[in-house]
């Protein structure tokens, strides 16, 4: 993993003795959790690259320990991210944990939308199943002196379990839910001595079939992943990691919705379930064979080496490759995934009669990357001054491909409207089905690069109270983009430099209270094209941010207040009156066309990305952690953000900012654990989450331009008992979780008004059930 700054305390890296009685060097390259406490985290690698005490970081950083995802029974880190408040996720499917894709264009990260995180330092499209993770930490605002390429908002950075030198083990699990889901997990490591060196592995597993409420939603999760480490010489370490994920789910399994026939100008948008009431809403059409799915390899191989005491090299070959399907067969395009515009059917009206049409397609989006790169850390004491510079470089390539294929015959199926009928599919494809080499979200693929270097310098002065941290960073984008499958020629070619610098410091006021203030920038290609494959400019962010540290009576306080504001400019934005493929499409249908491509809808329909203006944030967020006595804990996250469009080429645009943004959010989560009398073992805990409206799109009205339409954020509210005890001197726990025990409502449409004259701004709400888990594990 390549590493951008250094610890300006040094972590303790020597562990406890091993079997043999060796000592095993642990690498400051990587984060030592032995030192979590439940669900507290004294150290972060996301803000230094290296093992670094939070409270020597210029930076707001929350940690989410294991013990936290395990208590939630959270198994992925889509689902994670609700108890960070400076998160809002508009895309999360609250039915399933099962995630394809991180929601794309609906994550909000402080007011601004991005698609990605970190995986020990090196970018990674999707969400990561936690079953092989350490840890999760998240580092706000811009960061590209640290990561060469970030967004303005913050990076989510996923710690991989590593393979244990000093102890084996073996962890079980499995688990079943209230709709016949279940899962099974396995982490086992062995470590000892061959040859006369150090040897360990660590195997992670995980098999899910996953359900939910609704009809024909099964699916299912798979993930292997082995660590290996070795120890050629007491100084020198190599690393080797293997990781294969499978994941898949039914498409069709959202709402059918179409605008108010009466009232078409209310912009209602009407649920098949409320015209036809006699349809539940658990009820869809989907034929349970038509999956999104994703499939994921990574390769990695890493070298440590110490030499002396002041000087350490790492460096890492990483490959890895993704392919996403989002539609393979046939769909009633009732799922709202990415193929949703492209598979024909839906909710037909015809002479008077409703069907479901089912059309088929195909659509993939496959990448492949690899990565290297290299760091070098020196740490050199001058009188009372403790200097630490680290420099180093690193390279990332990508391939990237879409495919589509489409029914030339455009071959429909059709279905009565009504629930509990067999969803019947052929078995074979239409005759008619062809690749689609031309026009808009036809065959494209695109070879994307860039590389950075950098340089940093932190110094700890003033007996270790005063702490500052220089960086500067240099990267190099290059872009390259053929827009069909028969394009001689590149149709897109954009490269792009920044030098991206850091500045921050942090001072002990008290041996319990530092304050810290941080200027920072960042940089990311901007991965949003319109509709017609145009691509925009990067997103360059800098940023202001000033706050205050805690780590009070004992640790029973701690955690980090700040605010800040962050300003970015380029990369693109949405403007609603913007034409797009669609708006094509419609001008040149007839109406008996649209009524085939454009199903219920009377609208023309109007929208698309922009060249982006400038655009700022400003907040304040308090995250801590409270530990009344040993056996009690308290996580607290509060955000407030305002986010708007300062400068746009549509001026309509200015002050508005994204859908799915909320102004403010909070999440708290609570456990108690036994550690003594007739309950000893016994833990219970409580979570919840919510915040103010959240903002779901803009529309224009008769005269008015961009009126702002919202949706409650219910409060949601989970819980968790679990028993730790011993059978036949094993250690055994079995855990019960229940989701979403005040029911909050899922929402879909918008209700109608029956009148042109008066604009649709309530939702429909959608019951949204409880669930219950049970866990069982053993330990050995």
């Amino acid at each position: 993993m390549v590493t951008a700054l250094s610890a300006q305390t040094a972590a303790d890296n020597k562990s406890a003795n091993s079997d043999d009685g060796e000592i095993v060097r642990l690498s400051e390259f990587n984060v030592s959790t032995s030192r979590d406490y439940g669900y507290r985290a004294s150290n972060s690698i996301a803000g230094t690259r290296t093992d670094t005490p939070i409270r020597d970081i210029p930076m707001n950083i929350q940690v989410f320990t294991k013990d936290l995802a395990d208590d939630l029974h959270i198994t992925n880190t889509v689902d994670l991210e609700a108890y960070n408040a400076a998160m809002t996720n508009g895309g999360a499917d609250r039915h399933s944990d099962n995630v394809i894709q991180q929601s794309y264009n609906n994550f909000i990260f402080r007011g601004f939308r991005q698609n990605w995180a970190l995986r020990d330092g090196i970018r990674e499209y999707d969400p990561v199943d936690t079953q092989n993770l350490a840890r999760v930490e998240i580092v706000k605002g811009p960061a590209a002196a640290l990561y060469g390429l970030s967004y303005p908002g913050g990076v989510q950075q996923n710690i991989t379990k590593t393979a244990d030198f000093n102890k084996n083990f073996t962890e079980l699990r499995a688990s079943y839910g209230s709709y016949g889901e279940y899962r099974g997990t396995i982490d086992a490591n062995l470590n000892g001595s061959v040859g006369g060196h150090k040897v360990a592995i660590r195997v992670n597993g995980a098999n899910s079939e996953t359900h939910d409420e609704r009809e024909h939603s099964k699916g299912y999760i798979r993930l292997e992943a082995v660590q290996l480490g070795l120890f050629l010489t007491p100084t020198t370490k190599i690393d080797g990691f293997f990781e294969q994920g499978k994941k898949q789910l039914p498409n069709g399994l959202g709402y059918f919705t179409r605008s108010d026939p009466n009232a078409p100008d209310s912009r209602a948008d009407i649920p098949l379930q409320i015209t036809h009431p006699e349809i539940p809403w658990d009820w869809n059409w989907s034929n349970g064979r038509n999956f999104r799915s994703l499939d994921t390899k990574l390769y990695r191989g890493t070298i440590t080496q110490t030499i002396g005491d002041n000087f350490s090299i790492n460096g890492y070959v990483q490959y890895s490759s993704r392919q996403q399907i989002d539609g393979n067969g046939w769909d009633a395009n009732g799922s709202g995934g990415a193929d949703a515009w492209e598979s024909g059917g839906g909710w037909i009206t015809t002479n008077g009669v409703d069907t479901i049409q089912s059309g088929y397609h195909y659509r993939d989006w496959s990448n492949n990357m690899h990565t290297y790169g290299a760091t070098g850390v020196y740490k050199l004491d001058v009188a009372s001054v403790k200097n630490t510079f680290a420099f180093g470089a690193a390279v990332w390539k990508e391939k990237f491909v879409s495919r589509a294929m489409a029914d030339s015959n455009g071959t429909l199926l059709v279905y009565p409207l009504q629930a509990d009928i067999p969803i019947t599919i052929p078995s074979f494809p239409p005759p008619g089905l062809h690749p689609v080499v031309e026009g808009d979200n036809a065959y494209n693929h695109e070879n994307n690069s860039n590389d950075y270097y950098f340089l940093n310098w932190q110094t700890s002065s003033l007996d270790n109270r005063l702490k500052t941290v220089i960086g500067v960073n240099k990267t190099n984008i290059k872009l390259v983009h053929w827009k069909d499958g028969v394009a001689t020629a590149p149709d897109n070619v954009y490269s792009a430099d920044k030098v991206s610098p850091l500045y921050g410091v942090t001072f002990d006021v008290t041996k319990d209270i530092s304050i810290f203030a941080l200027r920072a920038t960042s940089l990311f290609p901007d991965s949003t094209k319109d509709s017609f494959g145009k691509q925009f400019s990067p997103q360059e962010g800098s940023s202001w941010e000033a706050g205050v540290k805690v780590d009070m009576f004992d640790g029973k306080i701690s955690g980090t207040i700040s605010a800040y504001q962050i300003e970015q400019k380029g990369g693109s934005q949405n403007d609603p009156n913007a034409i797009n493929i669609n708006t094509v499409k419609w001008d040149a249908d007839t109406p008996e066309q649209r009524a085939i491509d454009f199903p219920g809808q009377s609208v023309r329909p109007l929208g698309d990305n922009i060249q982006g203006g400038k655009q700022r944030s400003r907040g304040f967020e308090a995250d801590l952690i409270f530990q009344p006595t040993p056996n009690w804990q308290i996580v607290t996250s509060l955000a407030h953000n305002n986010h708007h469009f300062t400068e746009s080429a549509v001026a309509a645009t200015i002050g508005q900012t994204y859908p799915n943004h909320v102004d403010t959010q909070y999440a708290v989560l609570s456990k108690y654990t036994f550690s003594s009398g007739s309950a000893k073992g016994l833990f219970v805990g409580l979570g919840a989450h919510g915040g103010t409206k959240i903002l779901v799109d803009y529309v224009d009205f008769g005269t008015e331009k961009g009126v702002a339409r919202f949706q409650d954020n219910p409060w949601y509210l989970e819980a968790f008992a679990g028993y730790r005890y011993k059978v036949f001197g094993y250690n055994t726990l079995i855990q019960l979780n229940v989701k979403n025990i005040t029911g909050a409502d899922d929402y879909a449409g918008w209700k109608a008004t029956g009148s042109n004259t008066v604009l649709a701004t309530e939702r429909y709400k959608v019951d949204a059930p409880t669930v219950y888990r049970v866990t069982v594990g053993l330990d050995f």
